[in-house]
């Protein structure tokens, strides 16, 4: 078998830019017509990746990334100390442009739309996320030019970042074969864009609608509806029309044994590696546990806020992913006690405490929905 590359995940921190190219016409292309030898950039924002891609902005496994070459991939880490609130900022920004659609033109016309500082759209194309990104921040990139108009090759470039040496290695038999199976997240980015392009269109067959917002976000969805509360019961409509809501539940069916002790345990008995199999399993929930804590309290201020079901909705969605959470690191816990894991099982029951008041604010809203209706009552019309 043809040696291939891929990236350890342990090695990358958060903001850490992935540069990479594929043996492809189209990235071929990129590169020529960039000057570069990456013709692709996304961020890792601790758990996943953030990406633009023609389909949209959307997260990915970097377990799904298997190169051809070990050149073909390159990771960028700031020069410069940056702070865990920056870091905060940097991140947020990227999780909140999931949805926004790919800027095609303005991806294959950088270059010239720079030299004529045209003004950018909302829509995102690859390097510009992650440039804008950092800009949140106000980054000093040193040479970089216009985050709006960069390129990956000009982030390659960029005197700010240096490259992380050793990231990139020889990939496994079975990590080539993980990285060729059913991805689930694609299922999640299809039913979320489906459900966005369906509020989009809804704007666009209103003139007044239309000439007033630019629907690319998930928060532009709430931002409408903040405006016009009558669209609300429409748009959640379009949210139930597929498993937009219920894509937690697949990791249930796909890896049962994170949802039942005794399965648990068993696979960490028989692991080539008990410490990395179990390390693995509780570092993937810190990033969840936080980032969906934030999203409840978010949904929670909102709601009481606007009353809106669009945001009830999300309520629920955060609330049925961070139980999922309690539920898997209880298990890790259990199994970790049972092979004389304390250390880990002890990380794993904090972890759990730290989301049980999230929890139970969520809950608490969600079982009294009439806080919420007065607000709503508020709104303007």
């Amino acid at each position: 078998m043809e040696q291939k590359y891929t990236i350890e995940r342990s090695l990358l921190k958060r903001g850490d830019i992935i540069l990479t190219a594929e043996n492809t016409w189209i990235s071929k292309g990129v590169r020529v017509g960039t000057v570069s030898r990456y013709s692709h950039a996304s961020i890792w924002v601790e758990g996943t990746l953030i990406e633009a891609v023609q389909a949209g902005v959307f997260s990915k496994n970097p377990q799904r990334i298997i190169l051809d070459k070990r050149s073909h991939c390159v990771v960028l880490r700031s020069r410069k100390p940056i702070s865990e609130q920056e870091l905060d900022q940097i991140c947020l920004y990227a999780h909140t442009q999931v949805g926004s659609l790919y800027a095609l033109d303005e991806a294959t016309l950088a270059l010239p739309r720079r030299l004529m500082r045209l003004e950018s759209t909302k829509k995102q194309f690859c390097s510009r996320l992650v440039a804008l990104a950092y800009a949140q921040i106000d980054y000093d990139f040193i040479n970089l030019g216009s985050p709006h108009y960069c390129t990956p090759g000009k982030l390659a470039r960029t005197k700010a970042f240096e490259v992380v040496p050793g990231i990139i290695r020889e990939a496994l038999p079975g990590e080539v074969e993980f990285a060729k199976s059913h991805d689930p997240i694609k299922k999640n980015a299809d039913d979320t864009f489906e459900w966005l392009a369906k509020v989009r269109a809804l704007v666009k067959s209103n003139p007044e609608l239309n000439a007033t917002f630019d629907i690319q976000t998930i928060n532009d969805v709430g931002d409408l509806l903040v405006k016009r509360p009558e669209l609300d019961i429409i748009v959640v409509g379009f949210l139930h029309e597929n498993d937009y809501l219920t894509y937690f539940d697949h990791d249930k069916k796909v890896n049962t044994y994170r949802y039942n002790p005794d399965l648990m345990t068993f696979e960490l008995r028989v692991a080539a590696d008990p410490v990395d199999f179990i390390e693995t399993e509780l570092k993937k929930e810190y990033s969840l546990a936080r980032r969906h804590s934030q999203n409840i309290d978010n949904c929670i201020q909102n709601y009481l806020l606007t009353g809106l079901s669009f945001v009830m909705e999300h309520l629920k969605l955060y609330q049925n992913i961070i139980n999922g959470v309690w539920v898997r690191l209880n298990h890790i816990a259990i199994a970790s006690e049972t092979v004389g894991m304390t250390e880990v099982a002890n990380r794993a029951r904090e972890l759990m405490a730290e989301i049980e008041e999230p929890m139970e604010r969520g809950m608490t809203v969600i079982k009294n929905r009439q806080f919420g209706q007065l607000a709503k009552k508020a709104l303007p019309v």
